[in-house]
């Protein structure tokens, strides 16, 4: 489960802004992954995040009505929440498209291929016992900067494990559900697969 550094209340106005940015870029990843995998686990793990979304923007806006005292600094604040309210507006989107799973709603065959026919495509891959992943961290994988493959959660046997930070260690039979191109796509497939060593 995603969980903050801080809870909203110790967060400054420029914390919480950057943690709404980065939890409403989750939310329609694991949206889309939600209807991909057919998940009924992600799509609860959206629906989580909204309610810690509009905590978020509660506090926000306290801050921001704290921090203003002229009308400058009352100009900017407001562009300030107007852009919280657009990113709010998409982790309500994010939430609307996680509900066709939510709902039990039949997926049509139109929204399936469409998410697997993009630039950028979400997938899973499974960690096998040679995988040279296994023991090393997030961080030491270099998935990001040298194959352009994003993980955005790990099952790990019943638990799932949300937005994995730099330090996250992959273990074996984990499966990842990352984010890139297909070229990334395979790569990581071979990876996982203990068939390649370097990348």
């Amino acid at each position: 489960m995603h969980l903050m550094e801080k809870r909203p209340e110790d967060m400054n106005l420029k914390e919480i802004f950057i943690e709404m940015k980065n939890i409403s870029e989750l939310m329609v990843d694991l949206a889309y992954s939600s209807v991909l995998f057919d998940s009924e686990a992600i799509a609860d793990e959206v629906n989580a995040l909204e309610e810690t979304m509009g905590e978020l923007n509660h506090q926000l806006t306290i801050r921001a009505l704290l921090a203003s005292r002229t009308r400058e600094e009352a100009e900017q604040i407001s562009e300030i929440l107007n852009v919280a309210s657009a990113i709010k507006d998409i982790s309500n989107h994010a939430q609307n498209i996680s509900e066709i799973v939510s709902r039990d709603l039949d997926i049509h065959s139109v929204i399936l291929e469409s998410l697997k026919h993009t630039d950028e495509k979400i997938f899973r891959v499974q960690l096998e016992e040679q995988s040279p992943l296994i023991g090393a961290s997030l961080r030491e994988s270099q998935l990001a900067s040298h194959i352009g493959v994003t993980v955005i959660a790990v099952r790990r046997g019943k638990r799932w494990i949300y937005n994995p930070k730099k330090r996250f260690v992959f273990c074996d039979e984990d499966i990842l559900i990352a984010r890139g191109t297909e070229e990334g796509h395979l790569i990581l497939k071979e990876i996982a697969k203990g068939r390649r060593s370097k990348w």
